[in-house]
């Protein structure tokens, strides 16, 4: 299980004055023009909702690639739900492998270890969208295949897509503000797999969350890299510990909205 993350105070030390603390600077908290309120069908959440207004405990499993490998945004989601139901026993296991994709879970068998869970994460597509060779039409098909697998596994669990997340590689081409070189632009089947997961979700009444309008859309793997302290890293796909944070606090915001909106407590 993941732990909850930490959270440290950063201090400013200037040479021979005692420490000040840094101004507080807001994050960013773009609105997504696909989903209202970053997630499209909320209702697809009533199960894990449910779960949670019966008293728990409350059981979540992610399975994806290196984001959620690197635990920062599953450890600052687990936190906040935690910290929100205090007298709720939340847990969550993340299953995330560097490079994997949606095959990935294909494979995994069995699929759960212990009781079914209440909410079941599928966080993949970043990898798929790197792959200028991919049939969008097989991977429609595959994404199908698995949400079916997870409800005939689980039949009660509520089932989340987070959606391709903005990522870049150096390739040229790029337009974004900031690049004056114009050596950053996304691959172009990163849209086909947002855009995919986008509409199996909706015919599927699967709740979607757009990673990529709560981040910032266009061009904000590249804005995110710049600045004293920016949230991606350098290679314009991975997030630094402090973006990590960030996206899993948006992804919390916009969970306790759907719930928020549905009556929950």
């Amino acid at each position: 299980m993941i732990g909850a993350l930490a959270l440290t105070a950063t201090l400013a030390l200037a040479a021979g004055t005692a420490a000040q603390e840094r101004p507080w600077t807001p994050l960013p908290d773009p609105v997504s023009a696909t989903c209202p309120a970053g997630l499209c069908q909320p209702e697809g959440l009533n199960g894990f909702f449910a779960a949670v207004e019966r008293g728990g405990p409350v059981q979540i499993v992610q399975f994806g690639d290196s984001h959620t490998a690197g635990g920062q945004i599953t450890g600052s989601l687990l936190w906040r739900l935690q910290s929100r139901w205090p007298r709720l026993d939340v847990r969550m296991d993340a299953y995330g492998v560097v490079g994997e994709t949606l095959r990935g879970l294909q494979a995994r068998t069995p699929l759960f270890v212990g009781s079914a869970p209440d909410l079941v994460i599928i966080a993949y597509g970043t990898n798929e969208g790197f792959d200028d060779l991919l049939d969008s039409s097989a991977y429609e098909r595959l994404l199908r295949e698995q949400i079916r697998r997870v409800r005939q596994a689980a039949p009660s669990a509520s089932i989340l897509i987070v959606g391709a997340p903005e990522a870049m590689r150096a390739e040229g081409g790029g337009t974004c503000a900031n690049d004056p070189e114009g050596r950053w632009r996304p691959p172009a089947m990163l849209s086909v797999v947002r855009d995919v997961q986008h509409r199996v979700a909706a015919e599927m009444g699967v709740a979607f969350w757009d990673w990529r309008g709560r981040m910032g859309g266009e061009c904000s793997a590249h804005a995110l890299t710049l600045g004293a302290e920016p949230l991606m890293r350098q290679d314009h796909v991975h997030f630094t510990g402090a973006g990590g944070d960030w996206i899993g606090s948006l992804l919390f915001d916009d969970i306790v909205a759907a719930q928020a909106h549905r009556g929950g407590r």
